[in-house]
């Protein structure tokens, strides 16, 4: 099948002409944990991506997407792929939830392909008290769509989709796998799955944009603490404190802790606008330097204590 599926779909590319559109992936990932002295790890990846189709005078081309996701471990791989065409390549990028035309079975007939290959191996053992893991996996997907014109004059271009979600547990030597492979509305329908799209969403953002997204996340966050700071009364500064040393919100350094403890107690002595200036600033600056945009869990925990200051 996978040697025909890739023979195909050369023939078909070779001939094919602006009526038609051919999309093709190729991915190859395998590791190698070996049990020698010392011990090595060997690790491979090969991704090919193709798309040959019209490209219209405006700029416009056929939807397509295709994603692929590991989580990176070594001895706990997972590793999700998707792949779409048409409106489903449309609506499954989408966050919301797509009203789409259901499709007709009228009209003039061509020929469609879509095809995927998936090839997947793993070994676990443990040799001399040493675990031992061996991955090999690789997926073909393609589909050669030619493109109708409605009576309208406007170009249509068919909808497939093809999902795996595969996860091989080493600790508890279990393997799922899950794959989906729809055409037409059904295809659109599985698009329109929330959970279809919360694992596009989740999984094809690039990491500059996940990056992105939690500094920004945590700035906001960081400002609005600021603006409710100024605005506690004095009953509460000791709580509020104890909770962002207890969340390593501030500073590991003790003698930082120490400054910040400092000038708490000189303001809980003497209110003074002076006093509570400088236990704000030294306060905010704590948050301000251990502010890390590269971490989710910091930036959960300063949101709730966002909520813990601006709800006091």
């Amino acid at each position: 099948m996978l040697k025909r599926l890739g023979l195909i779909v050369l023939v078909i590319s070779g001939c094919s002409t602006v009526n038609e559109a051919v999309f093709v992936t190729k991915t190859s990932i395998s590791v190698a944990e070996i049990d020698t002295t010392p011990s090595e790890l060997s690790f491979g990846y090969q991704r090919v991506e193709g798309f040959y189709g019209p490209n219209y005078e405006n700029g416009a081309v056929p939807p397509v997407v295709a994603f692929l996701s590991s989580n990176g471990e070594i001895f706990n791989p997972q590793i999700k792929q998707i792949y779409a065409t048409g409106d489903a390549a449309k609506i499954v990028t989408n966050k919301e939830v797509v009203k789409f035309t259901e499709d007709v079975l009228t009209g003039d007939k061509k020929s469609l392909l879509f095809g995927t290959s998936t090839s997947l191996g793993f070994k676990l053992g443990v040799s001399e008290s040493n675990p031992t893991f061996l991955l090999g996996y690789r997926r073909k997907e393609a589909s050669f769509i030619p493109i109708h014109k409605n009576d309208g004059g406007e170009e249509k271009y068919s909808s497939v989709l093809a999902s795996i979600d595969t996860t091989i547990a080493s600790t508890t030597k279990k393997f799922k796998n899950v794959q989906f492979f729809a055409t037409g509305d059904a295809a659109k329908n599985m698009a329109n799955k929330r959970y279809m799209k919360k694992a596009f969403d989740e999984n094809a953002k690039s990491y500059l944009q996940v990056y992105d997204d939690q500094y920004s996340q945590q700035k906001t966050s960081h400002s609005e603490i600021s603006g409710c700071a100024f605005r506690l009364s004095k009953n509460k500064w000791q709580g509020v404190l104890d909770s962002a040393i207890s969340s390593a919100l501030v500073p590991d350094d003790p003698n930082g802790r120490t400054y910040l403890k400092n000038r708490l107690q000189a303001y809980l002595s003497d209110n003074s606008a002076d006093n509570k200036l400088k236990l704000l600033e030294a306060y905010i600056d704590d948050l301000s330097v251990a502010l890390d945009a590269d971490s989710e869990k910091h930036g959960i925990l300063l949101e709730a204590h966002k909520n813990l200051v601006c709800g006091s």
